[in-house]
């Protein structure tokens, strides 16, 4: 199976869109930050990831003021990997393999006028850090430090939160309790491989 090149933008465009974005969406978050290859200063990012604690909104129809700010975007929904869209519970966007695309804890969007890809991430106001970590990257960082949790006998969790040896919960409000529960110095995200 041959692996499809992922297209890329520049950077200062990309962060662009970004800013753009956050300001956007900021009033509908307690927390929003730019994650990712961007956050790492990639020259050449294939995506913006945003990170975000929504403020609350509708308990009933399970909506956060997030959700309504993204529809009110320059964003439209991603189409799943064969170029359709495939609808699933309460409407939500899904990809074939039956995850979510659009749900509570991400959405995965374009952005009309750039063409980039919005991936939108929620967490917790006690577990930001580790989900900011996480986010940031890359994918070969990730994998050393969840590897080096798993040593300590901890467990990182992609949308935050680490669970200690004991099983319990340790919040990561910030990065820097992440870098204490791994034993590691701050590294910043440029310098993160």
């Amino acid at each position: 199976m041959e692996s499809v090149a992922k297209v890329r933008f520049p950077l200062a465009k990309a962060e662009h869109v970004a800013n753009e974005l956050r300001d956007l969406l900021e009033s509908a978050c307690i927390r929003i930050a730019i994650a990712g290859s961007i956050r790492r200063q990639r020259p050449d990012p294939a995506d913006i990831e945003l990170l975000c604690v929504p403020k609350p909104c509708n308990e009933i129809l399970y909506t956060d003021a997030l959700d309504e700010a993204v529809m009110g975007a320059p964003l439209d929904m991603r189409p799943n990997v064969k170029g359709r869209f495939t609808y699933g519970p309460l409407n939500k966007l899904m990809v074939v393999k039956g995850r979510f695309t659009y749900g509570p804890l991400n959405k995965l969007m374009v952005h009309r006028a750039s063409g980039i890809p919005v991936d939108i991430f929620s967490t917790s106001v006690g577990n930001w850090g580790m989900s900011l970590m996480v986010r940031t990257g890359p994918k070969e960082w990730n994998v050393r430090f969840m590897a080096r949790l798993l040593a300590q006998g901890m467990k990182g969790h992609a949308y935050g939160g680490i669970t200690s040896a004991t099983g319990q919960e340790i919040e990561c409000p910030d990065e820097d309790a992440v870098f204490r529960a791994l034993g590691w110095p701050y590294t910043p995200p440029e310098q993160r491989k």
